[in-house]
């Protein structure tokens, strides 16, 4: 009887502390042509290659829909925010009043948009600057000249369509993940206070590769780490460490586990 008791209260224990994370929500701005940006997210999304085993889901979000959620009903909603190249200038991304509070309330945001740069670049907002001028200088876009480093640079990531911006500086918060043979940083990524994060890169990585494609196969692992990353923290969709923080499921059976070994220990000190 004891060993039963105690082999359940260690089960529930370890179950507790080894949950799978949460289903990610994204919402992808389409407002304007973004060519395969929706078919490329779509098919990410409905072939589970994004944190395992969860029911991940996709939703188009209008930029009239977006500007009328505050950034805590956006948070609620969606998880990740996807604004792909081709975003035109109707939705309202100011920094201060509508991302960074997002960001702070958990919310993420993978970033490839050139068209509303002002909103967000320089010290007084994010912290990076950049331009719609490719400053990055002779010899870079063919393959080999834009290497990718971590955390997004495994798992077969690689490759990069069109420049649309340049990142010309960024504070010491954000990290540089993808340089060229010039030394030119071509993507950054950032954590937040209150578990948001996002990425920034300057390549339209969504709009022009097609992901069902064997021959797109790097593009498509490279966006895959990006939203895993922003989902988890990890590019394997699995939280990193080995005891993730429990959801309130977790924390429930965690009790279940603690309260059998605390009536094990009473029974053993009443023999």
């Amino acid at each position: 009887m004891k060993k039963t008791l105690l082999a359940s209260a260690l089960a529930s224990v370890l179950l507790a502390v080894s949950l799978p994370a949460s289903a990610a929500a994204i919402g992808h701005l389409n407002d304007g042509g973004q060519a395969n940006a929706g078919s490329n997210l779509s098919y990410i999304v409905s072939n589970g290659l994004i944190t395992p085993s969860e029911a991940d889901s996709y939703a188009t979000l209008s930029n009239a829909a977006f500007n009328a959620l505050t950034p805590a009903e956006l948070a609620t909603t969606y998880d990740i925010l996807v604004m792909p190249w081709y975003v035109n200038t109707d939705a309202n991304f100011d920094w201060n009043t509508r991302l960074l509070p997002y960001l702070s309330a958990g919310g993420s945001i993978l970033w490839e948009n050139p068209e509303d740069l002002g909103e967000i670049q320089g010290a007084a907002n994010s912290g990076v600057s950049m331009t719609t001028a490719n400053l990055y200088g002779p010899g870079v876009g063919p393959s080999g000249t834009i290497a990718l480093a971590a955390p997004f640079g495994d798992l077969g990531a690689e490759g990069f369509f069109h420049i649309h911006f340049s990142i010309t500086a960024h504070d010491a918060s954000w990290n540089c993940w993808s340089v060229d043979i010039n030394g030119g940083c071509h993507g950054v990524n950032k954590e937040f206070a209150g578990g948001g994060r996002m990425v920034i890169g300057v390549s339209d990585n969504l709009y022009h590769p097609n992901f069902a494609l064997a021959t797109d196969a790097d593009h498509r692992q490279l966006t895959i780490n990006e939203l895993n990353w922003l989902a988890t923290g990890s590019i394997t969709g699995e939280p990193p460490g080995p005891t993730p923080v429990p959801e309130p499921a977790s924390l429930a059976l965690l009790g279940i586990g603690l309260a059998g070994l605390a009536a094990i220990r009473r029974r053993k000190s009443t023999v």
